[in-house]
């Protein structure tokens, strides 16, 4: 029973609504793209040199 539960429970991925409804589903529902938090940072990074 304990190995269902941490199975059922394991993140998949970093943010929890994608770890439980997957990225594609989400993706898809909400119409945006799930970025990595690091990705992100690094793109705002970039944007904010180019202005």
């Amino acid at each position: 029973m304990k190995k269902f539960f941490k199975k059922l429970l394991k993140k998949r991925h970093p943010y929890a609504p994608v770890a439980y409804l997957g990225r594609k589903t989400v993706e898809g529902s909400m119409g945006c793209k799930v970025v990595k938090t690091k990705k992100l940072y690094k793109l705002i990074q970039e944007e904010q040199a180019q202005h």
